[in-house]
């Protein structure tokens, strides 16, 4: 099974040690568990099963339980059907680019270390990843502010692995929450990339319950879509904004990372606090590899990620709800408030249908186009016009193209976003 053979590449590339597993609610997971479990013992790796679990959480677990990596079994962004392994070394963070080559190298070669039978792995079973966590984030927060400001939230986790959890944690926090979708389900729906349209059920209650702030989160927790007191969905953009806003007026200066495709709202704010932006590929693991090389204070995308090197080094979307939190307690102001100081941009996203063996033709077709204008090669090609930017880039799981555009006028995003499928469109055909 390709699961198996992928532990048994992990186990080969880790030599020893241990292990650390976690998955998120949906069925398909159990059966991927013994999979990987039968994998990584079987090259004499010992392996920590810690269950269904926020990877957040898993990944905070690698640097508690002397461990080597860790796997998360969780989901990918080609659909609710498929599922993931996710691989992190560790001190909890995503493999870097030349850690995910050696162990793809690995698992291609099919070359595993097997252990005899009398020397493989040993299973043990942890019930303290949860506590450890919640114990770490008390540090990390200034729960007292957030206490006694007596927040009044909705959350909607989804039935992932949220579930409950942040439930409770908030509770303990001084916080009224009222909860919806928070019982684990092994039919949870995965939500790669949480947007307005699944915050539909907490923009209904917010105003009705005199609500604060409501929080969507996706399955594995990782990220997070903020609703605002006024029962408006601010969109999976403005969760790194704020998060952004905030970091920088308490850390002024300092650097941040985001991708090439997040919007140039960031640049704004980091622009009012005198801080650089450095924009890299999309995808966590660059997120992560550039915050490291700049000591970056934050990183994030617009998918609702964001990354705290403080707390861990990776996506985090629990404690981005409690740094949301924090900051409206601090600055005695609502959502809707600190938004209203923000400059306004529009961004627009879709896909079009693209055979993988056209990628790089496409790419190069847009680039002839628009060669007239500044271009970005970073990851696809981004056009930047005197009124907004476009950006076209392959999907790196789908026979897609990515088409994002922005503008501070609705009208010209939609413009130059229906502009990039055009030629998306014309350069497949051509």
């Amino acid at each position: 099974m390709l699961a198996t053979d992928f532990a048994c590449a992990f186990g080969t590339y880790i030599e020893s040690g241990a292990v650390v597993l976690g998955r998120d609610t949906r069925r398909a997971g159990e059966r991927l568990r013994s999979s990987v479990i039968a994998g990584i013992l079987a090259t004499g790796v010992d392996l920590y099963d810690i269950g269904i679990t926020p990877t957040p959480v898993l990944q905070y677990a690698l640097t508690q339980l002397n461990s080597k990596g860790g796997i998360s079994i969780s989901g990918s962004s080609t659909g609710s059907e498929w599922k993931a392994l996710r691989f992190f070394s560790a001190d909890g963070a995503p493999l870097n680019t030349y850690q995910s080559e050696e162990l793809l190298d690995i698992f291609h070669n099919g070359s595993f270390s097997y252990a005899p039978w009398n020397q493989v792995g040993q299973l043990s079973y942890c019930q303290t990843a949860l506590q450890k966590y919640t114990e770490h984030l008390l540090a990390f927060l200034d729960v007292d502010t957030i206490r006694a400001r007596q927040f009044k939230i909705v959350l909607d986790c989804g039935n992932g692995t949220a579930s409950q959890f942040v439930e409770s944690l908030f509770n303990a926090f001084g916080c009224e929450v009222i909860a919806i979708n928070n019982q684990p389900s092994p039919d949870a729906i995965y939500t790669p990339l949480p947007n307005e349209k699944h915050t539909q059920a907490i923009r209904q209650l917010i105003q009705p319950l005199g609500a604060d702030a409501g929080f969507f989160f996706n399955l594995d927790a990782s990220s997070i879509v903020i609703v605002s007191d006024r029962g408006q969905s601010l969109g999976e953009e403005y969760t790194f904004a704020l998060l952004t806003d905030y970091m920088l007026s308490q850390h002024p200066g300092k650097p941040v990372v985001t991708n090439v495709s997040t919007s140039s709202l960031i640049d704004m704010i980091a622009q009012k606090y005198g801080s650089p932006v450095s924009r890299c590929r999309i995808g966590q693991q660059y997120i992560i590899e550039r915050m490291r090389s700049i000591s970056a204070i934050i990183g994030g995308e617009g998918s609702g990620s964001a990354a705290f090197p403080d707390f861990l080094y990776g996506f985090d979307g629990i404690v981005s709800m409690g740094l949301i939190l924090q900051m409206l307690a601090q600055r005695q102001t609502t959502l809707n408030e600190v938004v209203q100081t923000f400059p306004r941009y529009t961004i627009y996203k879709d896909v079009v249908r693209c055979p993988v063996f056209l990628f790089h033709t496409v790419l190069r077709r847009i680039s002839e186009i628009f060669s007239g204008y500044r271009l970005d090669f970073t990851d696809g090609v981004k056009i930047f016009f005197d009124t907004g930017w476009l950006h076209i880039r392959p999907s790196r799981n789908d026979p897609l193209m990515r088409v994002i555009a922005e503008s501070p006028e609705p009208e010209e995003a939609d413009r130059l976003h229906q502009l990039g499928k055009t030629e998306v469109r014309k350069a497949i055909v051509a």
